[in-house]
């Protein structure tokens, strides 16, 4: 993982090959930028189980298997014990001593051998690590536990001008050097190794929060170099130690046009069409039995079907149990399983409560770097947002995990578990890492609970502004556009009784319009009728009075020519 670190440019990155020696933790080399320095002593300090001998023996296997020849000195573990401890982690130190690629010196105090008068003499031992360095052209030492010396000295000034003279030594033999010492009584403090003999100082303790402990790793100095001064996580398990720095500032955030199915058509319709872009960070927020898990793993199996690695994260369901339970849906996570493919789906469950927060962050990045998946699932993520909504630690590692999976181009999907008792908003105040923001609730009416989805954000996606409904059924999720009806939205079975009394009452209104249109039309046609008949009967009535109007003409006219003849008579 390099999405953290600015790459130096070539010039630097040869003088840093130059002047320091790479230790083989890949994130503490970053944090040294380089390395240790080389043909100086550096100084591991810290308590107990803090991983000192670990991280020595990392250097000084990890050197040897480079093609360097290396030698160990023991004050405190048997050589046995070492050998043993170093194959525990998958150092094959027996075979380098076999190969005289290694050499070990039990240099533990025995005042019957090395003492002289009340103190111990040093040359002897100096004598015993220069003849090893020679006889195998030796370019790495190991130191371990050289506070153990510290009771065969009668005065502290003796031992401090011996040690001085240890370091002083190393630095004349030109070899490089990790030597470690613990935390007891302040001893490195007291005989200032720290101030004044150390070319590098790294300080390692365990931080214990809620009853969970967390290794911590500072470079306190180191000469001839820049370093970076913060404090980092580490993880020390069976698989070795494992530290990534990952306070980076700069975005370098990959970006890519190619988008990626949520599995769901529906949410893909209210996404634009397509689904969320690839390499996006998405967030799907909402009550406990909202169906978080059940999306996401649709979400899972459509990323599997186009032949993408996908990694999922459980924080609260064994793998059995999470197929088990998907399975119900017709999501078969097993058919997925990686079987050491490129491809494939791998199933991780983590407790949440067995690390902490910091030692999380770590495994999660130690399991990205080791499976390089297209696609990372965590469900769900809250459970790393501590124990307090509030707690700015927890929101700093969330930013920082999102961060980094963003940054190498991961599609990241993660699930957040809402109080029963909130108002729906995200307690863990992250909307600034992402990229597409889907929150789940039920709604409870009538006896019934349903299942509703949003889309609150989605960055570069058109995306649709309805609260829609979903099922769950062995058929997988399916979206139901919102019935809008006159007393508004409705959902479930009231959704059913709400369209079978809008369908009723359709149905009566428009018998009832029918009725009212065919009234409507009868009017017309009496009307029609009525107008018929008084033009008919008007009709009648001017023939009758025409012909009446015809014989007072034809009477008159006769009147009138009687009238006339009779006048004609007379004259």
């Amino acid at each position: 993982m390099s999405a953290e670190l600015e790459t130096p440019d070539n010039e630097t990155a040869t003088s840093a090959r130059a002047d320091f020696a790479a230790t083989g933790i890949e994130g503490l080399d970053r944090i040294l930028q380089g390395g240790v320095p080389a043909s100086r002593p550096t100084l591991l300090r810290g308590a107990a189980g803090t991983g000192k001998t670990v991280i020595a023996l990392t250097f000084l296997c990890q050197g040897i298997a480079a093609g360097e020849t290396a030698v160990l000195v023991t004050f405190d573990e048997s050589p046995e014990a070492l050998i043993a401890h170093a194959e525990g982690f998958g150092f094959p130190a027996g075979r380098h001593v076999d190969e005289n690629r290694l050499r070990i010196l039990d240099m533990r105090p025995n005042r019957d051998e090395v003492q002289v008068g009340e103190t111990i003499e040093l040359t002897v031992v100096l004598a015993r690590i220069g003849y090893a360095l020679d006889n195998l052209s030796a370019s790495r030492l190991v130191i371990d536990a050289i506070d153990g010396i510290e009771a065969n000295f009668a005065s502290y000034p003796t031992l401090r001008t011996e040690l001085a003279r240890v370091f002083d030594w190393i630095r004349d033999r030109g070899v490089t050097s990790v030597i470690t010492t613990g935390e007891r009584d302040e001893f490195s403090t007291r005989y200032g190794l720290e101030d004044y003999i150390a070319d590098c100082v790294i300080a390692l303790k365990q931080e214990v929060a809620n009853r969970v402990m967390t290794r911590v790793l500072r470079v306190v100095k180191r000469r001839g170099g820049a370093h970076q001064s913060n404090e980092y996580p580490f993880l020390l398990d069976s698989d070795g130690l494992f530290l990534v720095p990952v306070t980076g500032s700069t975005l370098t955030a990959k970006v890519s046009e190619k988008h990626l199915s949520t599995g769901v058509p529906g949410l893909d319709a209210m996404l634009g069409g397509a689904g969320p872009y690839q390499g996006s960070t998405l967030l799907i927020s909402g009550h406990a039995g909202a169906g978080k898990t059940s999306l996401a793993c649709s979400f899972v199996r459509a990323a599997c079907e186009a032949d993408l690695k996908v990694l999922y994260i459980s924080f609260e369901e064994s793998v059995d149990e999470l197929i088990l339970h998907q399975r119900s849906l017709g999501i078969d996570l097993a058919r997925y399983r990686d079987g050491g493919r490129r491809k494939g789906l791998v199933l991780q469950p983590i407790r949440a409560v067995e690390l902490g927060q910091e030692e999380h962050l770590m495994r999660i990045i130690r399991l990205v770097a080791e499976h390089r998946p297209a696609v990372v699932v965590f469900d769900p993520i809250s459970t790393l947002g501590g124990r307090k909504h509030d707690d700015p630690t927890a929101k700093e590692l969330l930013l920082r995990l999102l961060h980094i999976l963003k940054a190498e181009g991961v599609t990241t999907l993660a699930t957040e578990l809402l109080s029963d008792d909130g108002s729906g908003a995200s307690p863990l105040d992250i909307s600034s890492m992402i990229d597409v923001w889907i929150r789940l609730r039920r709604h409870e009416n009538d006896g019934e609970i349903n299942r509703l989805i949003t889309v609150v954000k989605a960055r570069g996606l058109p995306i649709s502004n309805q609260v829609k409904e979903f099922r769950l059924s062995d058929d997988g999720i399916t979206i139901e556009e919102p019935y809008l009806g006159v007393g508004g939205i409705a959902y479930g079975t009231a959704r059913l009784t709400r369209m079978t009394e809008d369908e009723a009452e359709i149905e009566q209104l428009t018998q009832e319009l029918e009725r009212a249109r065919q009234a409507r039309e009868g009017l017309e046609d009496v009307a029609t009728a009525a107008a018929r008949l008084a033009h008919v009967e008007g009709n009648n009535k001017a023939a009758g009075l025409d012909r009446k109007i015809a014989q007072i003409e034809r009477r008159l006219a006769q009147i009138t020519r009687v009238r006339a003849a009779v006048s004609r008579g007379r004259a």
